[in-house]
């Protein structure tokens, strides 16, 4: 059972952040923010692409809240929670911190729950360094009153967190928010790809496996792609992509299908691409995609696209983790992708159409057909 905690909690989340552009002389601006959910607070830390949660620590501090953010003045704190090194071999970004969760972590310095006085308010500190000898600590204090609470249960990547001191309703936002105003929202194109090695030797001929049979979309017609990607994100959503840590599958394929007289803006078209990870699972880059819902609108390509929302869909056979998601485009057409995940190969169907509801419709038809593909 968790302990409650007491007076003010400091939260100190220690980051090692490798992959920041060379040559940086100033440390990264990052802003942070922690949300309730049943009785666990959740921590939120963008983290810089390429960079690792290296460490995170939770302690008790009495005194005045007043210039309680002053890095500079004496920390009288006592250990709650000390926890560091992440498991996960490849040093992905761990930005949703359950405090108090050892999971993630190999070591635990302290175990959390020792000292079981309630807080009334609690300062959150992270410390970053980028790699070139710049460091900067980021704290804020928080009313417990002011941090928003959320029913057990409920997907940290959904709620809003209160970013700010002392904060009020005009201080949450979500995590896509918080990371559009952090430095690690970095605009950079370079792909971050698999690691060396981590790649199976037979994923080639298992993403030529995932892609659906010419006949299988058959209101529209085959043509080929002008250029098919070689390596691509799981999906674009929000701006998905390596600026948010979002990293490429491998060994990448295409293929489209139009109808006969298309037109770009509200033709009825399907697009399939199928690719390959190594360093993480398809699933976990499906995660990547649905953790940036939250934006109102974005932009793909040269086309707006409003309204994004989540399609329930049943469990597909074949599939280990599935996702569909529909939207509007500027242009007034509408547009569904649905992202199939088995093992290491990723496959994702994107349909164009002329209203929201065709497009949802299509998507819905090809989905089982895209599964037994993926499943072999």
């Amino acid at each position: 059972m968790r302990k409650k905690w007491s007076m003010l909690v400091t939260v100190l989340a220690g980051l090692l952040l490798a992959g920041c552009p060379a040559g940086s002389t100033e440390p990264l601006e990052y802003r942070i923010g922690v949300a309730r959910i049943g009785d666990d607070y959740h921590l939120f830390a963008p983290v810089c692409p390429g960079d690792a949660l290296a460490g995170v620590r939770v302690s008790d501090t009495e005194g005045d809240l007043s210039g309680a953010d002053d890095p500079s003045l004496p920390d009288a704190s006592v250990t709650w929670w000390a926890a560091g090194g992440p498991k996960d071999p490849a040093g992905r970004p761990h930005e949703f911190v359950r405090l108090g969760d050892d999971g993630p972590f190999h070591h635990i310095a302290v175990a959390a729950g020792g000292h079981q006085r309630m807080p009334g308010d609690f300062r959150a500190t992270t410390t970053y360094t980028d790699g070139h000898g710049g460091e900067l600590d980021k704290s804020i204090t928080l009313r417990l009153s002011a941090v928003p609470t959320y029913p057990a249960g409920t997907d940290p990547r959904q709620v809003l967190y209160l970013t700010r001191p002392l904060g009020d309703m005009g201080d949450l936002a979500r995590p896509e928010q918080i990371r559009s105003h952090s430095d690690c929202a970095d605009p950079t194109e370079t792909p971050l790809r698999q690691t060396a090695g981590s790649l199976r030797s037979e994923a080639p001929g298992r993403v030529d496996g995932a892609m659906l049979e010419s006949g299988a979309v058959s209101w529209l017609v085959p043509v080929a792609p002008r250029a098919a990607p070689a390596e691509d994100v799981a999906g674009h959503l929000c701006g998905n992509g390596p600026g948010f840590g979002a990293l490429v599958a491998a060994f990448g394929r295409e293929q489209v299908w139009r109808e006969p007289e298309f037109d770009v803006e509200t033709g009825a078209e399907v697009r399939q691409f199928a690719g390959a990870y190594g360093r993480i699972t398809a699933a976990e880059a499906i995660d990547q995609v649905d953790g940036r819902f939250g934006c109102t609108r974005y932009t793909d390509g040269t086309t707006g696209y409003t309204g994004t929302h989540r399609i329930g869909l049943p469990a597909l056979p074949g599939a280990d983790r599935h996702l569909l998601y529909c939207e509007e485009s500027e242009h007034g057409a509408g547009r569904c992708t649905l992202l199939l995940a088995r093992g290491d190969i990723l496959s994702r169907l994107v349909v164009h159409a002329a209203t929201g509801e065709l497009a949802q419709t299509s998507a819905r038809a090809l989905a089982d057909d895209a599964a037994a593909a993926l499943a072999g």
